[in-house]
């Protein structure tokens, strides 16, 4: 019972007015626009646990593994449901596993604080990780075009992109975001384009927008807090 309250107290602490502020203002916002549009109850549940998983990495909060593993469960329902299969693939078969990883890894790595240190790459270790991305890139988005996928490259980038920054966000790198960014990016065309044709999740598109720009205010603070890149 202590550990659990030892925790949770954790969790909590170290936290901003700031951060505090734009944690509840990112949640409401999201649920109040999600139920102004009447969206499914999967995708706004989608978007909440997608949000508090963003917002607790972004801080280096060891609970947002907690909400990640929910979330891809929900957010694979609902990709299904627009045909995006990349997705579906992308949080079934590497984010879930991943995120089991990810909360030993960073378990280990946690200053006193409750808050993990963070890491940066260095140049070689840039150039192999963007190599092996593109060619991952490429070779996905024929798969996807084979098996009826609705965008298979757009869909090819954010998966590739993705796994390459979930592999640095265990690794607690900052220039995770850096990909976070772009995979955000892509996501937010890629769920309008859903959306405008009547099919998408008003919550899930949400979700991106506020993915992106967290993603922007994440890098500058890690950039600030991080050292040279080590195995976890």
């Amino acid at each position: 019972m202590n550990t659990v309250k030892n925790f949770i107290c954790g969790e909590l602490s170290g936290w901003k007015k700031s951060e505090a502020l734009w944690f509840g203002f990112c949640i409401f916002s999201t649920l109040a626009v999600s139920l102004y549009m009447r969206d499914s109850s999967a995708g706004v549940a989608a978007s909440l646990t997608g949000t508090c998983y963003t917002l607790l990495a972004g801080k280096g909060k060891i609970s947002c593994y907690l909400f990640g593993v929910v979330n891809t469960l929900l957010y694979s329902l609902v990709s299904y449901q627009n045909r995006l299969y990349g997705e579906v693939m992308l949080n079934l078969l590497c984010y879930f596993p991943m995120m089991f990883a990810g909360f030993i890894c960073w378990k280990r790595n946690l200053g006193r604080d409750s808050i993990i240190r963070k890491t940066s790459l260095n140049a070689e270790e840039r150039h192999i990780y963007l190599a092996a991305t593109l060619f991952g890139v490429v070779i996905y988005a024929l798969i996807l075009k084979k098996m009826g996928d609705s965008q298979p490259v757009i869909d090819s980038l954010t998966t590739v992109l993705s796994v390459t920054a979930m592999v640095l966000t265990v690794k607690r790198c900052s220039d995770q975001w850096l990909l976070w960014i772009t995979v955000n990016a892509l996501s937010v065309y890629m769920w309008f384009k859903a959306w405008s044709s009547g099919s998408g999740s008003t919550a899930v598109l949400l979700m991106w927008l506020i993915a992106l720009a967290n993603g922007v205010i994440f890098y500058i603070k890690w950039k600030r807090e991080c050292s040279p890149c080590q195995n976890p």
